[in-house]
């Protein structure tokens, strides 16, 4: 039996496989992406609003200008993935894989990013405040304190 994949709003894609697909400027908010592999998926400019992104694997995807606003990436892996400009205000960012990811002049306002690991980031121009970034490590692997 062969079906078509929803990819829109609200769409339940728990566990699919997509690495490498161009998904750029799509609207995927509410959707539930949990424990997806979305390895170097383009996701610039899209929306992930509110989405379910637990434990997906989105290294070295491209999410450039994407918004993530109150999507839950708990324990994520962004490892090496491009977030500038992107939007995660309020996101769950908990025990998230963030290593050499590049949030150049995102933005994390009230963002959850309790024992992340953001060893080599970039967060040149991000905007952290409200941020709560207890535990969570950068440089030398040293935890914020």
């Amino acid at each position: 039996m062969t079906g078509t994949i929803k990819l829109g709003p609200g769409a339940d894609l728990y566990r699919i496989r997509l690495p490498g697909a161009d998904l750029s400027g799509r609207d995927l908010s509410g959707a539930n992406l949990a424990l997806a592999n979305l390895k170097k998926v383009k996701l610039a400019g899209a929306s992930l609003a509110g989405e379910f992104l637990f434990g997906a694997v989105l290294g070295e995807a491209d999410l450039t200008g994407a918004r993530l606003a109150g999507a839950d990436c708990a324990e994520a892996d962004f490892f090496g993935a491009n977030l500038s400009q992107a939007d995660a205000t309020g996101a769950d960012l908990r025990r998230a894989n963030l290593a050499l990811a590049d949030l150049r002049g995102a933005c994390l306002r009230d963002a959850i990013l309790r024992d992340a690991n953001l060893n080599g980031a970039d967060l040149t121009g991000a905007e952290i405040e409200g941020a709560d970034m207890t535990g969570a490590t950068l440089g030398e692997g040293m935890p914020l304190q």
